[in-house]
């Protein structure tokens, strides 16, 4: 009996991680799209962006044009080392290169080249209130394998638990013997 377990177990186990790199791997090879210029308007107010949440390809130029509706903004790109200043009412905005030691420079939009899968987050750098540090957007950068994975590891549980009830006799549907 308890080799029977242990060897369900195992199947079940294989068959989770199997179906998980096999949805990782298919998300990244079927997902995948040619790069192209995205211009992305991101309006800053205490305390939210509009829009919070940005989804692009891995690959992707995003083209920034920034702009305040109340108060002066930060806005920090997590990954990116990207930081602007937003200043209300006016078209340009000011940016540096933190890594670089870059002083401001006064642009009207700012172009970030996206090669990492994942999600970052964007975020106010100048305190803005008292509120300000839940002011927070989300950039994704897709194809996001971890999706593809959690759905090829659901796959691979059913699979794998089909399988066990399939090998107990105890499928969906399935009768208990007589014992006469």
């Amino acid at each position: 009996m308890k080799l029977v377990k242990l060897q369900n177990f195992i199947i079940f186990t294989v068959s989770v991680v199997l179906c998980g790199y096999v949805g990782t791997w298919l998300g990244g090879w079927s997902a995948t799209a040619d790069p192209v210029l995205r211009e992305i308007k991101i309006k800053a107010r205490q305390y939210a962006y509009d829009p919070s949440v940005i989804r692009v390809n891995q690959g992707d130029t995003l083209r920034f044009y920034l702009a305040s509706l109340d108060v002066i903004h930060g806005f920090y790109l997590e990954g990116h080392d990207l930081d602007g200043e937003i200043i209300p009412n006016q078209k340009a905005f000011r940016v540096r290169r933190l890594s670089n030691g870059e002083d401001w420079r006064e642009v009207e939009h700012v172009d970030v080249i996206v090669n990492r899968r994942g999600k970052f987050r964007y975020r106010c750098s100048h305190t803005c209130g008292s509120m300000h540090p839940f002011m927070l957007g989300e950039l994704i950068v897709e194809p996001n394998t971890p999706f593809h994975a959690g759905i090829g590891g659901v796959v691979g549980l059913f699979l794998g638990l089909l399988f066990i009830l399939g090998r107990s006799g105890r499928a969906v549907g399935a009768k208990p013997e007589d014992p006469d």
